[in-house]
């Protein structure tokens, strides 16, 4: 699954300022967005990581190119209001696109944030009057977090670190959009590899003289444990061809060995 993430203003467009800078806490959100939603398995692709000048044709262009399943447009809000609010597509996408505002809004509210709801917002060719959403090929919303002119939504969102959070909840939002659970425990990742075994021992001490005969000349060695055995072991290699070459070079050392392959979970 691929999201993309656009991060309103930035650089020389502050966006709206009061109490809180919006590019500044675009950018947070943003990123604590793009960090939960790493967690669990997601590409994520964003206009900037930095405080730089981002234009909204640049945005669109990185979103499209590349790709997205989903697209979220990260801004804050000015005009002394209070709350959350998303605007949706209205074209071809509009289900979908209001599907992840609710999702989105669901979780919003959970955090403790009032919502002023799902807005559609028109020009005058009866488009979706933002650019975003009217022409970033994928299922978008344009989110409006709170109102930076207002001291009471600005307490809640005034440190990087709660705005990081809040850029997490709207990620939880996307999750539940994609079907994903992020309190699901996920199957370990298996990897596998070649290795030159030098011996195999009923008792650890007799692998660990095999060890230390071996080292420092082959410092890759090491002793796995498994079924019952501890097998004396040198490098670990994703080519068979340079295991190849590892057991050749012990034979030339007087060692009779061969050539396994492993399995092992990666975090």
């Amino acid at each position: 699954m691929k999201v993309f993430i656009g991060v309103g203003h930035g650089g020389r467009d502050p966006g709206a300022v009061g109490l809180v800078r919006e590019s500044e806490a675009n950018l947070n959100m943003a990123l604590g967005m793009k960090e939960e939603l790493e967690k669990h398995g997601i590409v994520v692709g964003i206009s900037r990581t930095t405080e730089a000048d981002d234009s909204l044709a640049e945005e669109i262009m990185e979103a499209n190119e590349f790709e997205p399943d989903v697209a979220v447009e990260v801004h804050n809000n000015a005009g002394r209001g209070k709350g959350f609010e998303v605007y949706v597509q209205t074209n071809s996408f509009g289900e979908q696109s209001q599907k992840l505002a609710r999702s989105i809004e669901e979780k919003v509210e959970a955090h403790g944030q009032n919502s002023r709801g799902l807005k559609i917002k028109k020009n005058g060719a009866d488009t979706d009057y933002f650019g975003w959403l009217r022409r970033v090929n994928a299922p978008s919303v344009l989110c409006e977090g709170f109102f930076v002119d207002n001291a009471e939504d600005c307490a809640q969102f005034d440190t990087e670190e709660k705005q990081k959070e809040y850029g997490r909840v709207y990620a939880l939002g996307v999750l539940d959009y994609l079907g994903i659970n992020p309190d699901e425990e996920k199957p370990p990742k298996i990897s596998s590899y070649y290795s030159v075994q030098t011996g195999s021992f009923l008792h650890k001490r007799n692998a660990e003289r095999m060890k230390n005969k071996l080292y420092p000349d082959y410092d890759t060695v090491f002793i796995l444990h498994c079924q019952e055995s501890y097998r004396v072991c040198v490098g670990k290699f994703s080519d068979r061809k340079e295991a190849e070459l590892q057991k050749k070079e012990l034979a030339e050392q007087g060692y009779r060995s061969f050539i396994k392959r492993f399995k092992e979970e990666i975090s």
